[in-house]
């Protein structure tokens, strides 16, 4: 398997709505989101803590001829490190969860800003075990009632043709 996989199916199916300007990818991993987002344009941050993803991530961004501002961050210590308030045009987390960053993620958009979420659902850890931790999922309808002060414009929650189950989000920051 390829270190660098495809962008996640939900950045791709609404990167046609994302405004273009900066993007924060949160907990980017290798950088699979972060360079696609970067590849089309957009001015991208992303905050990792392991050391070799962002390694994997910066000589995949050279390889491509993309610019990407990666900072190594340990997103629990939340008082190591600032998320910029009223910065990003897009926000984007996959497969992380840490309830305490969901509103500085929040704050980190600017109105009109879009954010994409998508994690665990409860039921992947029950039928899977995995993740190994509940607190790593998504209960019912959670993610969804942290942006009940958004315009959600789009939201699933269930078991994926993978046999995966997540809770899917986009939504838009109030732009008044």
């Amino acid at each position: 398997m390829s270190p660098h996989p495809d962008p996640a199916q939900l950045l791709v199916e609404f990167l046609p709505l994302l405004p273009k300007g900066k993007a924060l990818d949160v907990a980017m991993g290798k950088g699979r989101n972060a360079l696609f987002l970067a590849s089309h344009g957009l001015e991208v941050a992303g905050l990792e803590k392991d050391e070799e993803s962002i390694d994997l991530c910066r000589a995949e961004a050279k390889n491509r001829g993309l610019h990407l501002e990666i900072r190594r961050t340990d997103l629990e210590d939340l008082a190591s490190y600032q998320i910029e308030k009223v910065t990003y045009d897009v926000v984007i987390c996959f497969y992380y969860l840490q309830r305490n960053l969901i509103p500085l993620m929040k704050e980190a958009l600017k109105p009109g800003g879009i954010m994409i979420y998508e994690t665990f659902l409860i039921d992947q850890h029950l039928t899977a075990g995995h993740p190994r931790r509940r607190e790593f999922c998504f209960e019912h309808n959670e993610l969804l009632k942290y942006f009940m002060d958004y315009r959600v414009l789009f939201y699933r929650e269930g078991q994926d043709t993978n046999g995966t189950y997540r809770a899917s989000l986009v939504a838009q920051k109030d732009s008044l």
